[in-house]
């Protein structure tokens, strides 16, 4: 039998240890949001505008994303001159795409929808306990070279994802999400670098993406123009009748 005062010191010991990782976790936030411009540039951040190309299968194809932050998410891209579009705000997500015959708007599955939503958060760890993520500590890794924090975070909405923030710099150098679309689990992961400042914020102008949707692709992005903060009208993220 464990006595209780050695019951009382294992209570102390685990509620250090606890908080203890606590404290590491929103140290390693702080220093990540710093890196990324600091909090008074991020609480500003009301939306982006984004031009980039991304090389799939030996096609460069171009793509303009438009983000209002927790409002909307819109994505166009020209494929062999059809233009297939992508969309989500607070009700729900739609598509177009013509290179399946589908010429007018659908409405988008609703796990597929969740998971872009997510998109549409532009601050990211910034202020995550007052949009009720969960992170957790899940260890140190080496990662091409760069050693990384690993830092899990849940979405109130059930997404996961893996921030892999670098030791040095603290930018997000790799990220892995899993989502379920269709019933069927979803893993990508998008590696990021050239890092930028734009109006004060640094972002990352190249990403290399796999998801287990296509196995064996790699999808890399390199963003030829973002701006920040442009007046962009509500009315581009909601589904056509």
């Amino acid at each position: 039998m464990i006595r209780p005062r050695l019951l009382t010191l294992l209570f102390l010991l685990l509620s250090s240890v606890t908080f203890t990782q606590a404290q590491t976790i929103d140290e390693i936030v702080s220093k990540h949001v710093a890196a990324m411009g600091g909090a008074d540039k991020l609480a500003k951040l009301q939306s982006v505008k984004i031009n980039a190309e991304m090389d799939v299968m030996n096609m460069k194809v171009p793509i303009q994303t438009t983000i209002v932050h927790n409002k909307g998410f819109r994505s166009e891209t020209i494929i062999q001159g059809m233009t297939i579009v992508q969309a989500v705000n607070n009700t729900g997500g739609w598509t177009i795409n013509p290179m399946t015959g589908q010429t007018k708007a659908t409405a988008l599955p609703e796990e597929a929808a969740k998971s872009m939503v997510a998109e549409t958060d532009l601050t990211g760890l910034y202020n995550y306990k007052q949009k009720g993520y969960t992170l957790t500590l899940d260890g140190e890794e080496d990662l091409a070279g760069a050693k990384v924090y690993k830092i899990g975070m849940t979405l109130k909405s059930g997404v996961k994802r893996v921030n892999y923030i670098s030791k040095d710099t603290f930018y997000i150098l790799k990220m892995v999400v899993q989502a379920n679309i269709n019933g069927q689990d979803i893993m990508s992961e998008n590696k990021q670098s050239d890092f930028r400042q734009v109006d004060g914020i640094y972002y990352p102008f190249t990403s290399e993406v796999t998801t287990s949707a296509m196995p064996g692709a790699t999808m890399a992005l390199k963003i030829s123009s973002l701006e920040v903060n442009p007046k962009v009208d509500d009315s581009i993220f909601q589904m056509p009748q």
